[in-house]
């Protein structure tokens, strides 16, 4: 089914906006986007998704497209959030998949939500901030920027970022090629329509940064929980030759989870999904 743009009230007042799409009657999948991106991301899965019979429902979080802010936000108050949107939806022992800067929001709903959830998956998954070197290793200028950054500064120099709303589709894709550099990223983005490589990241900021800013520095604070207290079973996938999420920090997030499973896909990089969504869709619906 095409995509399908609906959003609820939170019990704060606050509205959630979500998508969902694919298989209207196929088994449901709770989705987390990635960072400096919206539920847009996973558009270009729709037709596939539909093929594998699955329901992919795919929310914004606060001041990101579609959902209203929320300041000074933390992982587990997305959690919450993800609780009363399941709650509505009437959703429950379903699976949730998290890319890149998603991966924890996806760690958080499977600790905080395992009435819920019942077993997370991530692609390229930022991990815990918390050792030496773990900011320097991203791949992403931008992304070692808003996670290490101080706060207060970031906050005075979020305006800029609305001139990002003015970058034209091109000029937008340009930027995404130029941050994988090379290897099976670029081969995708590259053979990606101009909507698909840009949508998400126009989206992601067209009521401003903030939003986006607040979702980077949630990373920073007390998580809400700890790695080893998750017992939700936990798939981590990996494409070895990811350059802005590393297999060697994706190595030490998996041995802090007890039950995580860390999956190396060769010859893939951070787009990973885009060729191998059949192979991560069955891993989350095994029996």
């Amino acid at each position: 089914m095409p995509r399908i743009d609906s959003s609820i009230k939170l019990e704060d007042g606050r509205k959630l906006g979500y998508a969902t799409l694919g298989a209207p009657d196929g088994q449901e999948l709770l989705y987390m986007h990635g960072g400096m991106s919206s539920r847009l991301d996973i558009n270009f899965a729709d037709e596939m998704l539909h093929n594998l019979d699955v329901k992919v429902i795919a929310p914004d979080r606060p001041g990101i497209g579609n959902s209203d802010r929320q300041i000074g936000r933390t992982l587990s108050d997305w959690a919450t959030d993800a609780r009363q949107l399941l709650i509505a939806l009437n959703l429950k022992n379903l699976p949730v998949l998290g890319w890149s800067l998603g991966g924890p929001y996806a760690l958080a709903c499977g600790a905080l939500l395992s009435d819920r959830i019942s077993r997370v998956a991530t692609i390229g998954g930022v991990g815990p901030l918390d050792y030496d070197g773990a900011v320097d290793d991203l791949g992403l200028l931008e992304d070692r920027i808003l996670l290490s950054w101080p706060e207060t500064l970031l906050h005075l120099l979020s305006p800029a970022g609305f001139l990002f709303n003015f970058y034209s589709p091109v000029k937008m894709k340009s930027e995404l090629l130029r941050a994988v550099k090379n290897g099976p990223d670029y081969e995708i983005i590259q053979s990606l329509t101009l909507e698909d490589a840009t949508s998400f990241a126009f989206e992601a900021i067209k009521h401003g940064f903030e939003g986006t800013l607040d979702d980077y520095l949630a990373l920073r604070k007390p998580w809400g929980f700890t790695l080893d207290s998750l017992q939700t079973p936990v798939i981590m996938f990996q494409g070895t030759e990811d350059n802005l999420c590393p297999v060697s920090a994706a190595k030490i997030l998996a041995a802090r989870i007890p039950k995580a499973d860390l999956v190396l896909v060769e010859k893939s990089g951070h787009f990973l999904l885009h060729r191998h969504l059949s192979t991560v869709i069955a891993a989350l619906f095994a029996e």
